[in-house]
């Protein structure tokens, strides 16, 4: 019987270190929130942030999608392009920004295909950035 009492005991301390443990990591990491994740045309944009603090936006093909192209992602003092290359659902091209941007600064991504030496839009998918999280 005081073998069964130690080892609950053991088993209900362990458990209490493990809730606390877990509740320490959520009050001390900040939360962050991922606006976009919708589609105009062919480009689909979510863009990882912190109130003000974009840490990072990812452009994907939408569902379906195949052609030969790039993506562009800008604002914020961030303007940058992918490789061009065959494209289809399941990729994704990602920047990492990595910054505080002013209130109201919009995420922009735009998808060009190229087609017989031509740039064809696929559409531009923007996030404005608001410090009230909007």
């Amino acid at each position: 019987m005081k073998r069964v009492m130690a080892r609950t005991r053991w088993a209900v301390r362990t458990a209490v270190a493990a809730v606390g443990t877990l509740a320490l990591c959520a009050a001390v990491a900040p939360p962050a929130s991922a606006d976009g994740g919708d589609c105009v045309g062919q480009t689909c944009l979510q863009v990882e942030r912190n109130g003000l603090h974009v840490a990072r936006a990812t452009v994907t093909p939408a569902r379906g999608a195949k052609f030969f192209g790039h993506y562009r992602l800008y604002g914020g003092g961030v303007d940058n392009k992918s490789a061009s290359q065959h494209w289809h659902e399941g990729l994704r091209y990602t920047v990492a920004w990595g910054r505080d941007v002013p209130d109201h600064t919009k995420i922009c991504a735009e998808g060009w295909e190229q087609v017989r030496g031509q740039l064809k839009p696929l559409g531009t998918k923007c996030v404005e950035i608001r410090r009230s999280g909007g």
